[in-house]
């Protein structure tokens, strides 16, 4: 079960944890444990370090560090307290001595520390600080779209139902056409495309956000011709194993009765895509930018499309092809694995085959959740496109975010045992992708319902201003996809602070956004400076390396939400807000 990994770094860190985390599962006691792992530590850290004292910051050197340490500092204790009641019997000196009272003193210490010194070590990551290493208002990178760097958030808290508690009884789910302002939203997202697209006509606005798209990657400025297509990303995971045989056979419609036992109904519906961002932008592409119904396909590949989500849509445009890798059944268009591997993994470990209509689409609209995730950290737009493979699950690609461990059990939350920076990181590969970031029109954030504390809970109400213990009731845009996640990876490590006690389920993983390095992936695809050793991203094996992707930085404080741009100043994120009260500078 644990063959000798191979000699590298990351390898070798992982095989160490999982080997610690096996020993506490078949319940070795906590003195043995320490004992065994204080040994390995201690050889590992000699065999490494002492030909090369440099190593001793490389991962796998700084995860036997916990370990090690409080080895060391056992058996220290251990000869000492010994050595200390030898003296002591053969001096013959008087218990109330001065001297006598220090060697008691320290006795008591030491046989503390010996008591305490057992399996209670953990990999907590002592050594990384959490949340961001870069202070605020520090960009690097080089912004993209209309507006380079330029992010649109609008919050409207009439979107959505403050009643609403997302549970099975009277069918209260999140995503219900009771629970969400159809209206309200509708103009949400029309505000922020005409406020990205820099005109008050959606016809004009679209047409610009097009031929910018179009400038970037093919150096022509030219609109949308038609017969283009248009492929919808959208975000259905737990429709791929959350739903029941019969609800799979009600057209992957969930059931307003919950059984006991169904997973489902443990955390209440996941916080996934809903109906009414996506039904927007079908209105704006068919009515405002000339897209042939026709010419659209939306889905989730790796995963069905809810009922609750092709009602809606299908009922207003029935000849969009809502697509399913699985069958044709219940009015979906069936795709398939492209012939060959189009996505090329820069550690050079792996490759996979994406879909046809992701091959052959013109143009890509990444309509992602706002939500934290056990793994990652955040689950923004570059998360999105664990679904877009063609592989049955994700689970391959896990070892290249911050918390693997969280794969492995739920215990290992905020274990961010991969944490940290310039590491490789499978969600560059993503963004730098030829037939995904990069061609990809528009990044939307969908936020109407802020989600729990990891992929699989349903939404809770956020504590942050302006949100004020209500449904987060927000939608973000952008042609920027890194900066569109680090204005929302912000707000996520804002919410999401380890303070904010949000409810039920969500009590065990409060500070996930917060791990250590859950923006490396930001800092490296908005500059290669921040690569790793030994990594060049060309994740279409061109043998031509990413350019910046994006601009990322942090805001200057919660309170505010300043970014550069905001500022005055030249390079940076804008962070435009509907209403512009929201953020300091009143833009």
């Amino acid at each position: 079960m644990f063959a000798a990994p191979d000699l590298n770094d990351s390898n070798i860190e992982q095989w160490y944890i999982r080997f610690y985390n096996y020993l506490k599962k078949i319940r070795i006691p906590g003195k043995i444990v320490l004992i065994v792992m204080g040994i390995l530590s201690t050889a590992w850290f000699l065999f490494r370090v002492i030909p090369k004292p440099s190593r001793a910051s490389y991962p796998c050197v700084r995860a036997t560090a916990p370990f090690m340490s409080g080895f060391v500092l056992y058996l220290l204790s251990l000869v000492s307290l010994s050595y200390i009641i030898k003296k002591m019997k053969t001096s013959g000196r008087k218990l109330f001595s001065p001297s006598s009272f220090l060697m008691v003193s320290l006795l008591i210490f030491l046989a503390a520390v010996n008591i305490t010194s057992n399996s209670s070590v953990s990999l907590s990551q002592e050594a990384l600080p959490m949340g961001p290493q870069d202070g605020p208002n520090k960009p690097v990178g080089t912004g993209r779209g209309v507006k380079p760097g330029t992010v649109v958030w609008v919050w409207n808290p009439d979107a959505t139902n403050e009643n609403c508690r997302n549970k099975a009884e009277n069918n209260d789910w999140y995503f219900t056409q009771a629970n969400t302002n159809a209206a309200v939203t509708g103009k949400m997202v029309s505000d922020a495309v005409k406020k990205l697209g820099g005109s008050n006509d959606l016809n004009k606005a679209w047409d610009a956000l097009f031929r910018q798209f179009n400038k970037e990657k093919t150096g022509k400025k030219k609109g949308y011709s038609a017969g283009q297509k248009v492929f919808i990303k959208i975000n259905q995971g737990t429709a791929s194993w959350a739903l029941s045989k019969d609800e799979q056979a009600n057209a992957y419609t969930v059931s307003k009765d919950i059984k006991p036992g169904q997973r489902r109904g443990r955390f209440g519906a996941a916080t996934e895509t809903a109906p009414y961002v996506v039904l927007e932008i079908l209105k704006e592409l068919v009515n405002n930018a000339g897209v042939s119904q026709q010419d659209i396909y939306v889905g989730d590949p790796i995963s069905h499309i809810f009922g609750h989500n092709y009602s809606v849509w299908q009922a207003e445009f029935p000849d969009v092809k809502y697509v399913d890798k699985f069958s044709d059944q219940f009015g979906r268009t069936l795709i398939k694995p492209t012939e060959k591997e189009l996505l090329y993994y820069s550690d050079k470990k792996q490759a996979d085959k994406l879909f046809d209509i992701i091959e052959q689409a013109d143009y890509m609209i990444n309509v992602a959740s706002l939500k934290p995730h056990g793994s990652a950290g955040i689950s923004i737009t570059s998360k999105n496109h664990f679904g877009s493979h063609a592989r049955r699950s994700a689970s391959h690609l896990h070892y290249a975010l911050i918390a693997p461990l969280w794969e492995e059990s739920p215990r290992q939350a905020g274990k961010a045992s991969n944490g940290g920076y310039k590491k490789y990181r499978v969600l560059v590969d993503l963004m730098g992708s030829k037939y995904l970031g990069q061609n990809t029109l528009l990044f939307i954030a969908d936020g109407l319902f802020g989600g729990g504390a990891d992929e699989t809970r349903g939404p809770v109400k956020y504590f942050m201003s302006p949100f004020n213990n209500d449904w987060s009731n927000s939608v973000f845009v952008s042609q920027d996809q890194v900066a569109l996640e680090s204005v929302c990876y912000d707000f996520l490590r804002t919410e999401w602070n380890g303070r904010n006690k949000h409810d039920g389920a969500n009590n065990v993983f409060e500070e996930g956004p917060n791990m250590p390095g859950v923006d490396d992936h930001l800092h490296q695809a908005a500059d290669s400076k921040n690569w790793p050793e030994g990594i060049v991203y060309d994740p279409d094996n061109s043998g031509k390396p990413i350019g910046s992707l994006g601009v990322h930085e942090h805001w200057n404080s919660a309170a505010e939400k300043l970014y550069s741009g905001n500022m005055g100043k030249k390079n940076g994120i804008t962070l435009i807000a509907i209403p512009d009260t929201l953020i300091g500078n009143r833009n």
